[in-house]
């Protein structure tokens, strides 16, 4: 009888610890921080695909928390900075006023799905009607 519940007790052991090691841990992106130098948006959708709204700009991140968005000469300054909310990695990015309507866009706090070297993906879910946007910058 002890070896049948000993038994037991290691199959639900070894069984918890499958589903524990099967998890896909989809919040585990790479890296936490934007790499610094300069990026272009190669995706974006918003309802729908609206990437050409982008078309144009260069996107600078500074090791320290600096962004800006360059597009024909003209450059807007930002700041970007990761932590955690809801207990997910979060990217959140700011511009200063006076920005345009698609540096607004970015406005948000970004759950980071990939970010490493030469890829930075992220998506952010409305909280009113739960629609969900989807970004990518790729490294120039």
């Amino acid at each position: 009888m002890q070896k049948i519940q000993y038994l037991l007790a290691i199959t639900l052991l070894l069984t918890s610890s499958m589903f524990v090691s099967c998890d896909d841990n989809s919040n585990s992106p790479g890296t936490s921080t934007p790499a610094s130098g300069e990026w272009k948006v190669t995706y974006f959708f918003d309802k729908k695909v609206e990437t050409s709204i982008f078309s144009g700009f260069v996107f600078d991140f500074g090791s320290n928390g600096s962004l800006s968005a360059t597009q024909n000469g003209q450059t807007w300054s930002g700041t970007w900075s990761t932590g955690f909310d809801d207990s997910k990695n979060k990217l959140l990015i700011t511009f200063s006023g006076g920005a345009p309507s698609s540096l607004v866009e970015l406005q948000e706090d970004w759950l980071i799905i990939k970010m490493d070297d030469n890829l930075i993906h992220l998506e952010h879910t409305s909280g009113g009607n739960g629609d969900t946007d989807v970004i990518h910058f790729e490294r120039i």
